[in-house]
């Protein structure tokens, strides 16, 4: 006999691990170039090395280390768009999880997740 309880954790923590392999479609693991673009941005007079990160990507994103931080920032305005509807996806998936009331119901709610793109 299966441990539905197991299976509900187990299922739950699959599904944890999908959505942070769907976050990485659309940002890098790393953290910090958001804040340095958005402190950049709101910077009066904006010094080139107080924003090592942005500094790195001048001549690949962009020229210029203002023009790098709209790009970021762009970037994460549309992150926080698709990083919500992940978020649900998951959570909504975890709850249909934890509502199933057989193993056959919750390995079918686990299965049919939908993320977005």
């Amino acid at each position: 006999m299966v441990n539905l309880l197991a299976l509900k954790a187990a299922l739950k923590a699959a599904i944890g691990a999908a959505a942070g392999t769907e976050c990485l479609e659309y940002i890098t693991a790393g953290a910090g170039q958001a804040d340095q673009a958005g402190a950049n941005l709101e910077a009066a007079a904006p010094i080139d090395e107080d924003y090592p990160l942005l500094v790195a990507e001048i001549g690949i994103t962009e020229a210029t280390t203002a023009e790098v931080a709209n790009v970021i920032n762009a970037s994460f305005s549309a992150w926080q768009t698709i990083g919500a509807a992940i978020e649900a996806t998951r959570l909504g998936t975890k709850k249909a999880i934890d509502a199933a009331a057989d193993a056959e119901a919750a390995i079918w709610a686990a299965s049919v997740v939908n993320w977005p793109s």
